[in-house]
């Protein structure tokens, strides 16, 4: 995720389980067989996409696979996004009433740390050196695809409009924020968007949904400390940097659960970087450097109820502490995206006629993970609903999400496509209730 898979997204359960599926779906045999025949489709699209994966925004080979799979599939409408040429989103109009709806997959794959390369004896596998599917990217557009594909074939089953957002850049900045930006789910007339990710550890057949706020916001920050270098052998000569900097870390990790109410307000600081490197290590050097990422509920500019923001109280926090220690400082705060919400109206329409499709318990407790997602945009734009699909079974499925071990059982993908299905089938009750 972006932030998650940038951020995922999601470790071994994104939400708590809220829908669970029962063995059997209600899929007549004439609509088993239906999602049977875009099976071989689905399969290629997925062998293609993870044995060529491709960063944010370079994803021309997805994107003209893509493309190309569409048109042969008799969906011309292809859409493009100016700023954003990989895109791919596609209309189709089942040509009866009904509500526009969206139904979104990224595209993007992430680049491995050095030295790292996908198992040997993972099949499909990455062809290409240093980069990896390990957010399940590759498994949700080729799951999407299949859905496309069965709609197409199967329109009479179907009501309105669907949209197909095959969206690039997930895992870094420019992604869905660029096609919300750009307007064109606006310009279609898209009353409610949806999407799945893949989650480890859930089995297949499960999935999982929760109303409200589901996903945190996320925000990335950097320090810079600045003092008086020295021979390490007299630390004293100096401000001893590299030790001040482990100081700033502790202060920085302990914010949200010594300064602020964490039962209201859900907080996470986590430092992921520290760089205070020496030209040796026999000398203490003059610079550090610290950046992470602060993941919450809230506004970081904004602090709730007239308290101070999360940015002035952090940047207070780092500037006491250097005055304290006499060094100086810089500190920058980038907004990554906002949190995630699920529109708690339409998961009250839906998923009622979801579980006709897909039975099974619903639990509406409300969960919350603190991964980001740029999902999060469409769900500050438009209706929308984030859910997660089990992919757990026979060994697979078990590995973490942006790890080398991330494998999914290959039985996820038809019922990856049968949610997508059921979704498609539930949402005429978007219209019936305006």
């Amino acid at each position: 995720m972006k932030m998650l898979c940038r951020q995922f997204l999601v470790a071994t359960a994104i939400l708590t389980p809220l829908i669970v599926a029962a063995p059997g779906f209600a899929f007549d045999q004439a609509q088993e067989s239906a999602v049977e025949t875009v099976m071989p489709l689905v399969k290629q699209a997925y062998i293609f996409l993870h044995e060529n994966p491709e960063l944010g925004k370079a994803e021309t080979k997805a994107a003209a696979f893509l493309r190309g799979q569409l048109q042969s599939l008799g969906i011309t409408d292809i859409q493009s996004v100016p700023n954003l040429s990989t895109a791919v989103i596609a209309v189709l109009d089942t040509g009866k009433p009904g509500p526009t709806v969206a139904l979104r997959a990224e595209m993007d794959a992430r680049p491995l740390e050095a030295g790292m390369e996908e198992p040997s004896d993972h099949h499909p596998r990455s062809l290409v050196p240093g980069r990896m599917h390990n957010c399940g990217h590759d498994a949700h557009a080729a799951m999407l695809l299949g859905a496309a594909a069965y709609i197409k074939q199967n329109a009479e089953l179907f009501n309105g409009k669907f949209v197909f957002v095959f969206q690039p850049a997930e895992e870094i900045a420019g992604g869905a924020d660029d096609i919300v930006k750009d307007g064109i789910l606006k310009r279609l007339g898209v009353q409610a968007m949806f999407a799945q990710h893949v989650t480890p550890e859930m089995p297949v057949g499960s999935l999982a949904i929760s109303p409200g706020p589901s996903l945190a916001g996320s925000s990335y920050f950097k320090l810079k400390l600045k003092g008086r270098g020295s021979h390490a052998a007299a630390p004293h000569e100096g401000d001893d940097i590299p030790l001040l900097a482990t100081r700033f870390v502790e202060e920085l990790s302990y914010f949200p659960a010594r300064h602020l109410d964490i039962a209201s307000r859900q907080v996470l600081v986590s430092v992921a970087k520290i760089n205070a490197a020496g030209p040796a290590s026999n000398v203490l050097p003059a610079e550090a450097e610290i950046s992470g990422t602060i993941r919450a509920f809230e506004n970081v500019q904004v602090g709730p109820h007239g308290s101070p923001s999360l940015a002035a109280s952090l940047e207070d926090l780092v500037s006491r502490l250097s005055h304290a220690y006499g060094i100086a400082y810089e500190w920058e705060l980038k907004a990554g995206a906002p949190p995630t919400v699920n529109d708690v109206d339409l998961f009250r329409r839906i998923v009622p006629a979801l579980q006709q499709q897909w039975p099974g318990q619903i639990d509406q407790t409300q969960s919350r993970g603190m991964f980001a997602e740029d999902f999060a945009y469409y769900t500050a734009d438009t209706p929308s609903l984030y859910f997660s699909l089990g992919i757990a079974k026979d060994g697979k499925g078990t590995g973490n999400l942006h790890s080398t071990d991330f494998t999914l059982s290959p039985d996820a993908l038809p019922l990856g496509v049968k949610a997508l299905i059921s979704i498609a089938k539930a949402a005429d009750e978007i219209q019936s209730h305006q």
